[in-house]
């Protein structure tokens, strides 16, 4: 019962996040929205939402979820682990019951892994027109064999959630709203800053 608390509850607030950082970068980068827009025209047509079976023949807006994940790094440290027993690490000496913590945030902006890590390019996940092996230096689900148990639902639900969004609509700052912001707001996740958006109905 507790698992299936956390999923809910902790992969609600994740995602829901996850989707507010995706707008946000979607009317930043409204020539990034309009390629995602292109390809999920082209392959599901304007008569059907998108569905997971889709997502396979979708390498542009996968990608874009890729990197939004990457560049926001959603849970920064990751979820706090406790070392089993002692242990040593490059040198380092562990013992047991310590906390361990991954500094994803360091690792997604790592520039000896990620070419202009502060650049927001979805290209990087991409091997021409299909997706690229996903690096060991990507970890948005934490790390280890004790990952986000929600990983697998969360994927689905933000893809879903995504391309429905930009299927039926392009979303735009509006006039005489405050600048966009990229800071990160501290808190059960890392969290865009209030913004306004405009969703736009598509034909």
């Amino acid at each position: 019962m507790a698992t299936i608390h956390q999923l809910f509850s902790a992969g609600a607030e994740t995602t829901v996040t996850t989707l507010r950082w995706s707008l946000l970068y979607m009317m930043a980068y409204p020539e990034i929205q309009g390629r995602i827009q292109r390809e999920i025209d082209d392959v599901v047509g304007r008569n059907r939402l998108p569905n997971y079976s889709d997502r396979e023949h979708l390498p542009y807006t996968e990608a874009t979820l890729m990197e939004i994940a990457r560049i926001a790094s959603i849970a920064p440290f990751g979820i706090p682990h406790v070392a089993a027993q002692n242990t040593t690490l490059f040198g380092y000496n562990i013992p047991e019951e310590t906390i361990i913590m991954s500094n994803i945030w360091a690792i997604h902006n790592d520039p000896d892994t990620w070419k202009d890590p502060d650049m927001f390019r979805p290209e990087r996940f991409l091997d021409g027109d299909r997706l690229a092996k996903q690096p060991d230096a990507y970890l948005p689900f934490s790390a280890g064999r004790r990952v986000c148990l929600g990983e697998n639902l969360a994927r689905i639900e933000l893809f879903l959630f995504f391309s429905h969004c930009l299927h039926r609509f392009t979303f735009k700052k509006p006039q005489d709203s405050p600048e966009l912001s990229f800071d990160g707001v501290a808190g059960a996740a890392n969290s865009p800053r209030f913004y306004e958006t405009e969703a736009i109905l598509r034909d």
